[in-house]
This record gives structure tokens, C-alpha cells and sequence, in this order.
């Protein structure tokens, strides 16, 4: 049985992250990588200039300084309904990166293996954990048709959305299945904006484009669950949010690509992030629609809010993982729900979301500094859901306003009911938010205190509490 620091299953974006930043801190790290075909696969590709940052920070400089990458300033979203586009530019003169998906993750895997003190163990996959409490686990896996056992002081699961890492702790999770993502590459010059990433909304079914090298544009096309490349080809109207240019590249591609890439669109929240010394990052945390192009950002800062409570903490791994959840929930819970929102808003068919759409496109014309914030919440740099909730009622303030028009004054009563219970979702899960952080303050600063000094036989000093004011 062999020993080490950490085993960090998934060799994935969150898997190299989470290596990295174990790494720099001088443990020895153990990773378990599957060995997946990324080519295949219709996942990341679009990182915010957050998750640049941090890549850096974690030591990836000369990868990213040799990805043949699109720079990203922001977004455009076009509305089919009002016809209008907002442009969304990140600010601060930085911008974000685009690039096919093994293009991006296949130099960040060879980099991080190659990094002192890191064990890559390729094609090879955890089967269990057969110990796992505050003084370390035992991790099985099989590599090579053999079983073999290791030691680690951490278990980190960046095994994905399905994480069956997940599943063996016992870490139970939110799932709720939304849609069908079909993935196509067109001539980039048929996307209206260049430089920027494209929401396409308001329509039959809406899509998200951007360019991923020159020439070359990933057009990801929102499909009802279990939609295939026939439904597009049965009925092309549902690209109606398209402009035409790109609607007809769209359906040429289908014609020359008869399978294209198709993934799963899902909500997924963990019941928690952390059990005895394992602990959860990237998807198998949270993941959310693809819309807000967050998850690799949001992957690269759990790595980095791991990597800093292990620093504070050291030696004492529940106790860091304590603080890894503290800091890293209220970031999820905000980004799930965030982009439950925008995708009922962006999709939503019902006079309330139509409502709703010319809220958001009022509201950014009209508050610059509103759309500051949105972008800020879009490009996961935001990960307050009270500021969430907050923005989210502001923009149904704007829709109610626009129903007060006297273009629209025919249905202001049909459409203002719908729009205002739109708003009870972002509100309750503000409210859990704020009541699930309360509880770990709770815990952390009064029930866990008061349990240690009891069990040491000690009364509560009243000084305690008088140098706390």
C-alpha cells in the first residue's frame, strides 16, 4: 500500500487545477485520470478572464501563453424578442480566452504531470474508498486490469458531473435535468460580434457561439431533452434566434457532420462539499447550464480556495476542508441559480419572460453600472447570491416599468403576474443561502467553542466575551 498526500480522481480542468495547487504546497500528489477522449467531448471552452487569472496564479503561464486561443472581450447578447443586442464587455481592459476543448485540457494534464512531486496514473479509474475520516483515506483503484490501494492524508474528487467518486461518499445531490446540448463548428465570420462570445435568446430555443481558432467558431445549439441532430433538421425554424447567416452555417455543418457532439444539460447541487478528508471540486460540486460559460472559471477558484485553506491550515484537514466549503457554497449556490434564471428568462415562451427579456435589455441600456454587475455575476466573479437576487429584482422593476408603456398597456395584467412570481425562486434560494451561512457561523463560532471548552472541563469565561466586542 502506498502512501501519499493527496489522490485527486479526474484528470480533467478541476483535476490539473486541484493537482497544481496541491503541488504547490509541497505535497505529493497522486492523480487517477481516466483517460477520456477529449476530442470527443462537447464540454469547456470558453474561460472568463477570472479563470486566466488564476491558471496563472496557479503556475500554467506557458500554457496559456501557447494555446492558440480566441480572445474574448465579453458578450453580445442578441434577443429575438425584442430584436435588439446588448454588448457586455468584461471591463478593465481585460478579456477572456476561447479554444477547442482538448486543445485547452491536454497541455494543462502534460504540464501538471510533469511537475515535481505529482504521480499521473493514466487510464485508470477509482473503484472505492474503503476508509475515509479525519485521519486520512484508502483509496482502491484499478490500473492496467490491476486493483491497487493508496494512502492518502486527501481524497479530492474532480471526477465531473457524475463524480462516482460523489456517489461512494455517500454525498447526495440536487439534479435536475433541463435540456440537450448539440455542438457545431462554423466559418467564425458569420458570428455578428467578432471578438465576443454570442447568447442567442428569446427564440424557439436558444444557442451560445464563439470562436475557438481562427476562422473557426463552436455554435452549441439548446435542445428539449433527448433532441439529436434530426430534431434540427426535422424542424429549422427553431434556430429563428440565429441570425440568418449563421442559421444556414449551422444547418450546412449538420448536413456535413452527421454525429455531431451532444451533452447533457443539467443542475447539479451537492447536498456537501466535503466529508471526512475527501472533498468535492468543479462539477462534481455544482454544475449548471452551460449558458453563463462559468464552470471552468468557477473550477480553477475552487482549486485556488483549496489550495489556501490547506495553507492555513495544514495539518488539520477537516478543519480546512471546514473552511473550503465556507468559502466556496455561497459561489455555488449563486452560479447554479444564476444560470437557472437566465435560462428560464432566455427561454421562457410566456408573456412574464417576454416581459422579463425587455426588463434586462432596459435594464442594461439604461445602468451601465448594472450591466457592470450582471457581467460580474455572468463571468463568475460575483458569488454573493443576495447581489444576485437583488439584480434579479431590479431587472423585474424594469420589466414592470416597460408593461407601463402604451405599447404594451393591451396585457399588463397577463403578463405582470407571471414576471412577479418568476421572482419567488431567486428569493428562496437567497434565503436558504443566507440561512445555510447563519448555521456554519453558528457551528463554527459558538456551538464548536463552547462543546471543546465543556469537554475540557472549563467553564465559558465571561472575558471571552467581553474582548469579542
Amino acid at each position: 500500500m502506498r502512501d501519499v498526500d493527496a489522490v485527486i480522481a479526474g484528470g480533467g480542468p478541476a483535476g490539473c487545477a486541484a493537482a497544481a495547487a496541491m503541488a504547490g504546497l509541497g505535497l505529493s500528489v497522486m492523480l487517477v485520470d481516466a483517460g477520456v477522449d477529449r476530442h470527443k467531448q462537447l464540454a469547456g471552452e470558453l474561460l472568463h478572464p477570472s479563470g486566466v487569472e488564476d491558471l496563472r496564479a496557479l503556475r500554467f503561464d506557458a500554457v496559456v501563453d501557447h494555446w492558440v486561443s480566441q480572445p474574448v472581450r465579453g458578450f453580445a447578447v442578441r434577443f429575438h424578442a425584442p430584436r435588439h443586442t446588448v454588448l457586455l464587455p468584461y471591463g478593465r481592459g481585460v478579456t477572456g480566452l476561447s479554444l477547442e476543448h482538448a486543445s485547452l485540457t491536454v497541455p494543462l494534464l502534460e504540464s501538471v504531470a510533469s511537475r515535481p512531486g505529482v504521480t499521473l496514473i493514466p487510464k485508470a479509474r477509482v473503484t472505492a474508498v474503503e476508509h475515509n475520516d479525519a485521519t486520512g483515506v484508502h483509496v482502491r483503484f484499478i490500473h492496467q486490469g490491476t486493483e491497487h490501494t493508496v494512502r492518502a492524508r486527501l481524497l479530492v474528487a474532480a471526477d465531473g458531473r457524475a463524480s462516482p467518486v460523489r456517489r461512494m461518499l455517500g454525498i447526495p445531490e440536487r439534479l435536475h435535468r433541463i435540456s440537450t446540448m448539440l455542438g457545431v463548428t462554423v466559418d467564425s465570420d458569420s458570428l455578428p460580434h467578432p471578438g465576443y462570445g454570442h447568447l442567442f435568446v428569446g427564440g424557439p430555443m436558444h444557442a451560445l457561439a464563439y470562436a475557438i481558432q481562427p476562422g473557426v467558431a463552436r455554435v452549441m445549439v439548446d435542445l428539449p431533452l433527448g433532441g439529436n441532430v434530426s430534431t434540427l433538421q426535422a424542424r429549422p425554424e427553431l434556430l429563428g434566434a440565429l441570425p440568418l447567416e449563421l442559421r444556414a452555417e449551422v444547418l450546412r455543418a449538420l448536413e456535413a457532420t452527421p454525429a455531431p457532439r451532444l451533452a447533457s444539460n443539467d443542475d447539479r447541487l451537492s447536498g456537501t462539499v466535503r466529508v471526512g478528508s475527501a472533498v468535492l471540486v468543479g462539477d462534481a460540486a455544482a454544475c449548471c447550464h452551460p449558458l453563463t460559460a462559468s464552470g471552468m472559471a468557477s473550477c480553477f477558484r475552487d482549486a485556488r480556495a483549496l489550495q489556501d485553506a490547506l495553507r492555513c491550515h495544514g495539518t488539520d484537514i477537516p478543519l480546512a476542508l471546514e473552511a473550503y466549503a465556507r468559502a466556496r457554497r455561497p459561489a455555488q449556490r449563486t452560479r447554479v441559480a444564476l444560470a437557472s434564471a437566465l435560462y428560464d428568462a432566455f427561454s421562457g415562451q410566456d408573456e412574464g419572460m417576454r416581459a422579463l427579456r425587455r426588463g434586462l435589455v432596459r435594464y442594461w441600456e439604461h445602468s451601465p453600472g448594472g450591466a457592470r454587475t450582471s457581467m460580474s455575476l455572468l463571468a463568475a466573479e460575483e458569488p454573493r447570491m443576495r447581489v444576485m437576487a437583488r439584480e434579479y429584482l431590479r431587472v423585474v422593476g424594469h420589466a414592470l416599468t416597460s408593461l407601463a408603456s402604451p405599447r404594451q398597456r393591451s396585457m399588463p395584467l397577463r403578463s405582470a403576474a407571471p414576471l412577479l412570481r418568476s421572482a419567488g425562486p431567486p428569493l428562496k434560494t437567497a434565503m436558504e443561502s443566507a440561512v445555510e451561512q447563519m448555521g456554519a457561523w453558528w457551528h463554527r463560532c459558538v456551538q464548536r467553542p463552547v462543546y471543546w471548552l465543556a469537554k475540557a472541563g472549563r467553564a465559558v469565561p465571561n472575558r471571552a466575551f467581553a474582548s469579542s466586542r
